[in-house]
């Protein structure tokens, strides 16, 4: 139209006169709308192209569950960057995503008892599952992912394995259709923007920096005594007839733990497609992490905070002398002024044992001893030695409460409640002089467990205290373990259980006096067990023959 009339001569003046001003007007709207595109398109493509190259629309999937939907591109530019591998203190693989790098590793590995066969197709390796389940996890399925009482390193260091940050949160927002408020993931994957614009320039220094970033993890568990303990955990259950059970060894200088075993664990196979439906259901027991999370009466082993808080608070109370009497009702023990109910020791023991000091009292694990010493030290001094080692003492944990609960809280029954874990700690303080190491599982820099030891006894307290737990061995409980080399030193506990079997305990250390090499820690926890000394108590032995054997102890 426009060039038609551009070609009409001045004659037809009068014609297309009238035709002028809205063929301006019209000029100006369309370079104006054109200005506009342009510009917008500008701000899209350059000013906010990594705004909205990286922008999350939360919409309902097919389930009807909202959820939030990322760039498509980008997760696929996360696929260009290979997930890093886990190794253990050795540098045996415990999750890999080539097959190629098992191969290095194929004899070491075989030795204990992993696959032979790596199924190319499947996107990730566990070659040592289950054993390692509870410390790895399975990134494939990412069963019990969304439990609290969980440690997994595929979840927790997935930063650093997968080498960027998907700045993973979880945000509240309304649903539309409800009007309710839900809660969803929302992952940013602005670290990938640069990688998926120079997807195509492998060598530009943007690429190559994202790519050569470290993405291996390093824990600090011994896959050798890892295995080797899974094992005879399970031979001592199935002798047992019990199912459930824990073991954790740690170094007690550093605190790095060399073993944290499950029973029962999942067995979760390398195929490439992972069978769903074969996988325990949600709230079986083989989920649960029992070595880190499982929340117990210690029983008897906490005797051994009970008289740290008393050699804190006055070293001349390792002298002093309770009474272990018989009771009207045949058995053994106590009645404590002002409590309507007596403290009874073990109903096997029949014949009191009269006098008892802290040594005796710990070698004896007697039920009297220890009440009668908690009152005298105090509910507030058994509390804050308590809280240096992070073990609750009541529900809630105050000192009222605990007042209320101390004749039992000085044996480790009442409201006492710990984990195997922090058991071991507790054990690694008394063998490392004094000092608490906080205990960790992975061994690079950064992790956030990396923490300095906490003095939580004097050196002189923690030598009384292991002399009395070498005693223990050579002629308390714990006899069976007296020929037991290295040396080792221990305390059994029985924790009793409400309508069910009791809870069999066994904490230690090794090897008992000097050394110049590795002194390892350890506790050990079987479920509804019975007696520490009959059901635990051979499992440390185990753990010593084993460290020895596989050069962990000289």
């Amino acid at each position: 139209m426009l060039v038609g009339i551009s070609r009409e001569n001045a004659q037809s003046a009068p014609v297309t006169a009238p035709f002028r001003t809205p063929v301006r007007v019209v000029a100006v709207v369309l370079t104006a709308l054109g200005t506009a595109i342009l510009m917008r398109a500008a701000a899209v493509q350059v000013v906010h192209a990594d705004a909205i190259l990286t922008a999350s629309s939360l919409a309902p999937q097919a389930d009807g569950v909202l959820r939030f939907q990322e760039n498509p591109r980008l997760r696929r530019a996360g696929l260009l960057v290979p997930r890093g591998s886990i190794f253990d203190r050795r540098g045996l693989p415990l999750a890999v995503s080539d097959c190629a790098e098992l191969d290095s590793h194929r004899p070491a590995l075989r030795q204990l008892g992993a696959a032979g066969v790596c199924d190319e197709r499947a996107s990730r390796h566990y070659p040592l599952m289950g054993h390692t389940y509870h410390v790895v996890g399975d990134i494939r399925s990412r069963a019990n992912f969304a439990a609290s009482n969980t440690s997994f390193e595929e979840r927790d260091h997935a930063t650093r394995l997968r080498g960027f940050d998907d700045g993973e949160q979880v945000v509240e927002r309304t649903d539309p259709r409800t009007g309710e408020a839900v809660r969803a993931v929302k992952r940013d994957y602005s670290d990938l923007v640069l990688l998926w614009r120079y997807r195509h320039r492998p060598d530009h220094p943007d690429v190559r920096r994202l790519l050569e970033r470290p993405r291996d993890l390093h824990v600090t568990i011994d896959a050798r005594l890892q295995t080797r303990l899974g094992q005879a955990l399970d031979r001592q259950l199935q002798r047992i007839g019990r199912s459930r059970g824990a073991i954790v060894v740690m170094d007690a200088e550093s605190g790095e733990v060399l073993a944290l075993v499950n029973a029962p664990r999942p067995e979760v196979t390398g195929a490439a497609t992972l069978d769903v439906e074969s996988l325990p259901p949600p709230g079986d027991a083989a989920w649960f992490d029992r070595a880190r999370y499982g929340v117990y009466p210690p029983g008897s082993t906490f005797k051994l905070v009970t008289a740290t808080a008393a050699l804190r608070k006055d070293p001349a109370l390792g002298e002093v002398t309770f009474m272990c009497r018989l009771l009207p009702d045949g058995r053994i023990g106590h009645r404590l002024p002002g409590w309507t109910r007596p403290v009874r020791d073990d109903e096997l023991d029949k014949v009191p044992h009269g006098a008892v000091n802290l040594r005796s009292g710990v070698e004896k694990s007697c039920n009297a001893y220890f009440a009668q010493l908690a009152m005298r030290v105090g509910a507030a001094s058994l509390h804050d030695t308590a809280a240096l080692f992070e073990i609750a003492l009541a529900q809630p944990d105050t000192v009222p409460r605990l007042r209320a609960n101390l004749p039992q809280a000085a044996y480790g029954q009442g409201e006492v409640r710990t984990t195997p874990f922090k058991m071991a700690r507790v054990v690694a303080a008394i063998a490392n002089g004094g000092q608490m190491p906080y205990g960790r599982w992975v061994s690079d820099a950064g992790d956030r467990r990396n923490r300095d030891a906490v003095s939580v006894m004097s050196p002189a307290v923690a030598e009384q205290i292991a002399s009395y737990m070498r005693g223990v061995v050579l002629r308390g409980t714990a006899r069976t373990l007296a020929g037991v080399s290295p040396a080792l030193a221990g305390k059994t506990g029985t924790a009793e259980v409400d309508g069910a079997a009791s809870h069999a305990w066994f904490a230690g250390f090794a090897p008992y006096g000097p050394t110049k090499g590795r002194r390892i820690a350890f506790a050990v926890l079987v479920e509804n067990g019975g007696y520490g000394g009959r059901a635990a108590a051979p499992l440390a032995a185990e753990i010593v023959h084993a460290a020895r054997e596989l050069g962990l102890l000289e």
